[in-house]
Formats: C-alpha cells, sequence, structure tokens
C-alpha cells in the first residue's frame, strides 16, 4: 500500500507483507543516501535468480518498457535522484527498506536503476556504527537471520511483479505529459507521445540524434531549458543576508 508520510517534509512509503515478513519502502534523498551509504555493505547479487528473471520478463506480454517502468516508479516514489551517469542511465530510485521480523527489525536500503537499457536491482545492509562496516569488502553474502538469500529473492520477484501490476492498474487513470528520456551510450530513447508510451533503440549515432531532433522539434527535450535566474538570486540574497 502506498503511503505519502508528513514528516519535516512529505516522503513517499509503501508497505508489504511477504510469507509473514513486514517490509516498508521509504524513499530517501540524495543527501540522505549519500550519508547511509557510508554506513553500508552490498550483498552480492544472485545472478542466476536474475537471469532466470530477466528471461521470464522477455517472454511475458505484460512485460512494461522503459517509460511505463519510469512512470510506475515516478507514481510510487516521486521523482527519480539525478544520482546516475548522465551517458549510460536515466533513472536511480534509492529506498531505505525496513524488515520487520518476529526477531527484530533490519534496516537495508535498496536502489532500482537503469544503466546501458537494463534494468537493476541491488541490496545493501545498513549498520548503525559505521566502525562495523568492513571496507575491505566490496560485496557480502546475505546475513541469513536478516534477510535470508531466498528471502531476498522472494522479494525482489514479488517487487517486480508489484510494478508491473501497478502500472496496469493506474494507466488507465493518470494523466502523463509528454517526456522523451535518452541513454546515449546504447542509443536509446523512451518516453511518452501521442499517448504512447515508446521505447526506441537505434544502430547508429546518426538515425539516433535524428530522431532526437525531431522530438526537439515538437517541443519534446530530454533536458528541457532551465531558467537559472532563481537559483543565482536566492545564492546571492542569502550572500546579502548574512
Amino acid at each position: 500500500m502506498k503511503q505519502v508520510v508528513r514528516q519535516v517534509k512529505e516522503r513517499n512509503k509503501i508497505e508489504l507483507q511477504l510469507q509473514n515478513i513486514k517490509y516498508e519502502l521509504w524513499r530517501l534523498d540524495d543527501s540522505e543516501y549519500r550519508k547511509l551509504r557510508q554506513n553500508s555493505l552490498d550483498i552480492k547479487d544472485d545472478s542466476n535468480f536474475f537471469r532466470e528473471l530477466y528471461f521470464s520478463e522477455l517472454l511475458s506480454e505484460d512485460k512494461l518498457n522503459l517509460a511505463e517502468l519510469f512512470i510506475t516508479l515516478t507514481s510510487l516514489f516521486g521523482d527519480s535522484s539525478d544520482l546516475f551517469d548522465q551517458d549510460r542511465g536515466s533513472f536511480y530510485f534509492p529506498i531505505l527498506l525496513v524488515i520487520k521480523k518476529e526477531i527484530n527489525t533490519f534496516f537495508y536500503f535498496i536502489r532500482i536503476f537503469e544503466s546501458r537499457g537494463w534494468i537493476c536491482y541491488q541490496t545493501s545492509k545498513l549498520f548503525e556504527n559505521e566502525a562495523d562496516v568492513d571496507k575491505n569488502r566490496i560485496q557480502n553474502e546475505p546475513f541469513e537471520q536478516e534477510f535470508s538469500r531466498q528471502e531476498i529473492n522472494n522479494f525482489w520477484s514479488y517487487i517486480y511483479r508489484y510494478l508491473t501490476e501497478y502500472f496496469h492498474s493506474i494507466k488507465l487513470n493518470i494523466s502523463v505529459e509528454p517526456f522523451l528520456k535518452r541513454i546515449d551510450s546504447n542509443f536509446i530513447l523512451y518516453g511518452y507521445y501521442d499517448h504512447q508510451y515508446f521505447e526506441e533503440g537505434y544502430e547508429c549515432e546518426e538515425l539516433y540524434r535524428a530522431r532526437i531532433q525531431h522530438f526537439n522539434s515538437v517541443g519534446i527535450h530530454a533536458w528541457p531549458p532551465q531558467n537559472i535566474k532563481p537559483i543565482l538570486q536566492t545564492i546571492i540574497s542569502e550572500i546579502a543576508d548574512k
């Protein structure tokens, strides 16, 4: 169940229950993510599980394209973070994961992001004390009492289905403005135009750039021009106040 929690600021939250485990997913802002990242240890992925998930996705009639998944994630968690490679990626969602079991409550964080046209799902354990983080380890096997390998796989399989079902439940009831996202490293474009979600790949840069120009000509830009004057005025006024 999606919620919007009013703390000091509004924050998107989802509550789930799977096999007697309660999960809370809290959207993190970039500052929170950077701080928590210092106290985290990445959990090694189960490559066989994700390979099977991707293959099953290719065969599914309900498979979401990048545009549909992007709209789903923004509907659930708000705007994407900017913490992605502008050349290789197009969105990034860092999320605090609270795992509530009978034995205890455990804190992790997860990331759902796009890289070179692939959707990536990553899991990390959080430590309250940074000194407990083994800085010599890049990745760690799951902590079985907290969040076992099977529980991680079950969780991500559920999230995949949840995102797909959520999109199909809202697609007729949401208003989407035309938009364009680009993945320059792989010549991929996706977005919403003429009442359609689209995802397009190109074999050469020339065709890719020509298509971008077409979208620009009808007023759709991957990076809309921004007016920085208000930002400059805010900085100047803050300095003047001091």
